[in-house]
């Protein structure tokens, strides 16, 4: 499937303090070289070779594939990803019927920050109103792409959801280790460049194309023979491998910094 630009919504920008996109690229460029070296981390328990919470032990805990669409709201959904699927490992219950809103992610909390659909948002922002705020179930607040109002239903206070807290990871080691531990998926943003809006299958590398801007998406797991980190995309079903993508290790920005989430 061919996209571009005007088809799918991006919307990660590092928050402040964080590096910015080309910073984030030299640092997973770091780590790659690292792991290639077989530098790890001292004291880290043995990490299997591959892990993927859509079979994790013959079950899948990551919930269905979104459309932002028109929008820079990837932030709302790929924590929104993050949340379901850690709340269903943490329960044990990948057949549950969760299914968080976006849209009051996006449209009430990001929009208190002053962000909107041509702004986009930071990672960090989102995870402090996931723990402070909480958000209500998509039925209460069904996402449609555009500048919505924020208008979740009349008894929103009684049907939120709140994480605990969350967790800045920037080691590469230990984002495997998250993952390998069944503690949930992971939240990150990477720099997209033109070529990636023509990704189909496969294990992505950027070879070709400008730059576009900052996108975020959910990792659901890693595969060390093939080098390669295994997301959640929010453009559809779709795009790329019926909505989730692989890319390789250390491109454009993908593993400088991850964030879990404690449901």
């Amino acid at each position: 499937m061919t996209a571009s630009p005007e088809d799918f919504g991006l919307g990660y920008r590092p928050g402040p303090g964080e590096p910015d996109l080309e910073l984030r690229e030299h640092i997973s460029k770091a780590f790659l070289i690292a792991f290639a070296a077989g530098v790890t981390a001292p004291g880290l328990a043995a990490i299997p070779p591959r892990v993927d919470l859509r079979n994790y032990n013959g079950q899948n805990f990551i919930t269905s594939v979104k459309n932002q669409g028109r929008c820079g709201s990837c932030v709302s959904f790929g924590t929104i990803a993050a949340v379901e699927a850690s709340i269903q490992l943490g329960g044990d219950n990948p057949g549950s019927t969760i299914d968080l809103s976006e849209a009051h992610l996006f449209y009430c909390h990001a929009a208190s920050d002053g962000c909107t659909c041509d702004t986009g948002w930071y990672v960090k922002s989102a995870l402090n109103h996931l723990r402070d705020d909480g958000v209500v179930d998509d039925l209460c607040f069904p996402y449609t792409a555009g500048h919505q109002p924020c208008a979740p239903c009349k008894d929103a206070a009684k049907r939120l959801t709140k994480i605990s807290d969350w967790t800045a990871i920037g080691s590469f080691d230990a984002m495997r280790s998250w993952l390998a531990e069944s503690r949930g998926p992971l939240v990150t943003g990477f720099t997209v460049y033109a070529d990636f809006y023509k990704y189909t299958s496969g294990i992505y590398r950027h070879t070709s194309g400008g730059l576009i801007g900052g996108h975020c998406v959910c990792v659901v797991g890693y595969d060390d023979v093939a080098q390669c980190w295994i997301c959640k995309n929010s453009w559809g079903t779709g795009w790329g491998e019926q909505g989730f993508f692989r890319i390789g290790y250390g491109e454009v920005g993908i593993d400088a910094t991850m964030w879990g989430v404690s449901p």
